[in-house]
């Protein structure tokens, strides 16, 4: 849904700011420091959403998802509680982040807006080379490397 909005269409905001609400009620749940696989599952899921939402071309936006899929790491069970505490954290900063970009954004629509709204979804993305296989990690910050390039292009 979010995709079928013309790369100018402020409602992008409104798409943005319903996936992050979404997640945050997801990881504001009770007992969820116990159940590491799943705000693994949720990180994860939170990230593909949001590089799904993205305005970047279908080349870069296909290889970065297919990138992070193939090397992400589902483990968790050597993670302490106090470590995935740790990663809610992050989860919840990086939201929070992004929120203050979209009011920004809202306040400021102009030409060049869902251009730097998609920058700071690329910054924001709680994507740490500690969660993807170590042979993956590079090729994934490769290419998140390209895509801001091609955005700051």
């Amino acid at each position: 849904m979010i995709n079928s909005f013309e790369y100018g269409d402020i409602r992008y905001v409104d798409g943005l700011t319903g996936i992050l609400k979404y997640y945050e009620a997801l990881i504001q749940r009770g007992g969820l420091t116990a159940r590491g696989g799943e705000v693994r599952s949720l990180k994860l899921g939170l990230i593909l959403d949001l590089l799904k939402a993205m305005g970047i071309p279908e080349g870069h936006k296909s290889g970065l998802t297919s990138a992070v899929l193939r090397g992400w790491n589902m483990n968790c069970r050597n993670k302490s509680t106090g470590q995935v505490e740790e990663e809610l954290r992050m989860i919840s900063i990086s939201i929070s982040a992004l929120q203050r970009e979209l009011v920004r954004a809202k306040s400021q629509w102009g030409p060049k807006a869902r251009q730097r709204l998609d920058r700071a979804v690329l910054v924001a993305l709680p994507l740490m080379p500690s969660d993807l296989k170590g042979e993956e990690a590079g090729k994934v910050q490769e290419l998140l490397r390209r895509t801001m390039s091609c955005l700051m292009a």
